[in-house]
């Protein structure tokens, strides 16, 4: 789906979806073949934005015909027939994407889905699931390691952009420390369960107002900060 926005000379331009937004941005970075695409959709897309590599091979071209990349002789050597690369126009719509307010953060998780139908099974295999997801995680995180050393030792692929590179990651191991809190804990839980299809309402009942607390807490944490965002010269973080 296309986005309507307004540009600074008031004129209405169409934006791409995001998946050829995607695209343009690393088209933007540096030109790259296909090839290139493919890769860096996987190195640099595949944790925070996952689609069909299929899919976004097939965008520079309909963003070609657009004006916002052209198509660029191959570098010396190479055996590619094409590479592209962002256009002045490409460049503008990908900065008025940029400035626009981020999307809600949709989760998928077939774990999670697999614990709302916990009942329809029984507690050994909703049990396995939760190893299964947790030596996922073990496996992408040693993948991680494995990026991270490629960096450190001067041979990742856009050293100038280690600031970007360095703070993505930090982001994204917080969100994998997350799940794999969440997997603990979720382990602990039902360890304490006699069978998926038995409550305890004062157990149950208990933890929903740990929760709840929780959350109320959280609430007012972000509320404190929201309150020194909005003053003059900010305010201190963490609180």
């Amino acid at each position: 789906m296309s986005d309507r926005v307004k540009s600074d000379d008031e004129d209405f331009t169409e934006l791409p979806s995001t998946n050829a937004l995607a695209v343009l941005a690393l088209l933007a970075t540096v030109p790259m073949t296909a090839y290139g695409i493919a890769e860096q959709t996987e190195r640099a897309l595949g944790f925070y934005w996952s689609v069909s590599r299929r899919l976004l091979l097939g965008e520079p071209k309909r963003l070609a015909a657009r004006g916002l990349v052209e198509d660029l002789p191959p570098e010396p050597g190479s055996r590619a027939k094409r590479r592209w690369g962002a256009t002045d126009a490409g460049r503008a719509a990908l900065q008025r994407w940029l400035a626009r307010d981020v999307a809600p953060t949709e989760m998928a998780s077939e774990l999670g889905l697999r614990m709302i139908f916990a009942d329809q099974a029984d507690l050994a295999t909703l049990r396995r699931q939760f190893l299964v997801r947790r030596a996922q995680i073990l496996a992408d995180t040693r993948g991680g390691i494995e990026f991270a050393d490629a960096y450190l030792q001067g041979k990742g692929p856009f050293p100038q952009r280690i600031h970007i590179v360095a703070t993505t990651l930090a982001m994204l191991w917080e969100q994998v420390r997350g799940e794999l809190r969440a997997i603990d804990r979720g382990l602990e839980i039902i360890d304490e369960w006699e069978s998926t299809t038995t409550a305890v309402p004062e157990r149950d009942l208990r933890l929903m107002d740990a929760m709840r607390q929780q959350m109320v807490d959280e609430v007012a944490r972000l509320e404190r900060l929201e309150r020194f965002d909005a003053e003059p010269n900010g305010g201190p973080a963490g609180l």
